[in-house]
Order: structure tokens, then C-alpha cells, then sequence
């Protein structure tokens, strides 16, 4: 083909296309993934120094503290579960004093939480009931208890949420030595032994005595903390 006629070919062809497209830009790399933060141990020496050890030993729902900070961090956690402040179950500036609210809760970290299991897995705490509807709430079944809505609130959340430390699932008999409406129905439940059986708890730690252990803040006493009156 004469050049003549192939170069208008050429011409009319490149501005039918128009100009060719910008090179493509590589994606950027994925951003690197956060690392998560490390875990705070509350009983990890400060700056060198041992940090205080525990004021005496406790049974209940502070059990499980190493050091006497942990004992303040478990009880944050129950103010937030309870949406209560700390003399909700304790007496102000006698942390110590058994009140009827420290007994009950005492008895749900003793007795209750031991003998349920959450499924799908992990800690059973009190957040898990008491915590439930975007906010922490004590008395879980009403103020005054709400009896519909309690066996409401027993049939759609606590049988379908747990099931025994054995796997079973959660019926009302095991609690209430009956099912409802029977002659054998035993309403009450928080302070009794009417739980499905399971396993004593591991031995508390034993408190180490302070160098001062007069001086140490009122709050040191804020163990064994809070749960409902009678939920």
C-alpha cells in the first residue's frame, strides 16, 4: 500500500482510539496489622519493686487475685457488670464488713459460676447476666422481681446461653428442684445449695502480710463485691 494512503489510515485510526490509558498504578501494600497490646499484669513489679501484696485472703469473688491491685481491677470489673457504684454492696470506709449484697455475690462466685458453662467457651463472669442490654444492671429479673419476666429472661437467655460444667443442658429442676407450675417448684434459688453439681472451686491464694498492713487504703477491702438481692 502506498505511503501516501496508509498514513491518513494510521491518523484517523489513533484519533478514533484517542490517547492510551495512564499506566496502572500498583495497589499499596496492606497496611501491616496492628499488633495486639500486651496484656496488663497487675501484679507485675512496678519500676523494680513488688507491688502490694494481698490485704488477706479472700474467698469470694475476688478469689482469684494474686496482689491487692488485682483486687482493685476485679471489683472495677463488677461495678461496671452491676452499673453500681462500690457501696452498692460494701460499707463506706469499712470495705471488710460483710453486708447481705457481699454475701449474695460471694455465694454466686462461690456456688453459681462454678456449676454453669458458657457455650461456645471461656470465662463465665458477671457481665455475662448482668450486663447484657448495653449497660450494667443489679437487679437483673426486676425491682421488685417481675415474675413473668424472670422466667422470660430464664427461658431465652440463661438456658439458651449456658449449660452445666458437665455439658448438660440447663433445665429448671436443677435449680429450682421442679418445673414450673409443679408442686416440687422452689422459686428461690440465690443463697440455697439448689444448683447442678460441680466442682469446688481451686484454694484462694494466701494473703502475704503487708510491711504496713494498717495503712493500707479503704479500698483494699473491695473484694468479694456485688450482684443483685435476690436475681
Amino acid at each position: 500500500m502506498p505511503a501516501q494512503r496508509v498514513l491518513p489510515w494510521l491518523l484517523a485510526l489513533a484519533a478514533a482510539c484517542g490517547t492510551p490509558p495512564p499506566p496502572r498504578q500498583s495497589a499499596p501494600p496492606p497496611e501491616a496489622k496492628r499488633a495486639a497490646p500486651a496484656e496488663i499484669d497487675d501484679c507485675a513489679p512496678v519500676d523494680g519493686k513488688p507491688v502490694e501484696p494481698l490485704a488477706r485472703r479472700y474467698e469470694g469473688v475476688a478469689r482469684a487475685a494474686r496482689c491487692q491491685r488485682e483486687v482493685y481491677t476485679i471489683m472495677g470489673f463488677v461495678t461496671q457488670a452491676l452499673g453500681q457504684p462500690c457501696e452498692y454492696c460494701h460499707v463506706p470506709d469499712k470495705y471488710p464488713e460483710m453486708t447481705h449484697r457481699k454475701e449474695i455475690a460471694n455465694w454466686m462466685a462461690q456456688k453459681l459460676v462454678p456449676s454453669v458453662e458458657k457455650r461456645g467457651g471461656g470465662e463465665v463472669w458477671c457481665k455475662d447476666c448482668h450486663a447484657t442490654a448495653g449497660g450494667g444492671r443489679a437487679k437483673i429479673l426486676g425491682d421488685p422481681r417481675n415474675r413473668s419476666w424472670a422466667i422470660e429472661w430464664m427461658s431465652t437467655h440463661l438456658v439458651e446461653k449456658f449449660d452445666t460444667v458437665q455439658g448438660d443442658p440447663l433445665r429448671c429442676k436443677m435449680c429450682h428442684a421442679g418445673n414450673v407450675g409443679s408442686k416440687e417448684w422452689n422459686p428461690k434459688v440465690i443463697l440455697t445449695d439448689h444448683l447442678p453439681p460441680h466442682p469446688m472451686p481451686a484454694p484462694a491464694p494466701d494473703a502475704v502480710p503487708s510491711v504496713d498492713a494498717g495503712a493500707a487504703p479503704a479500698a483494699e477491702a473491695a473484694a468479694d463485691a456485688a450482684v443483685t438481692d435476690g436475681g
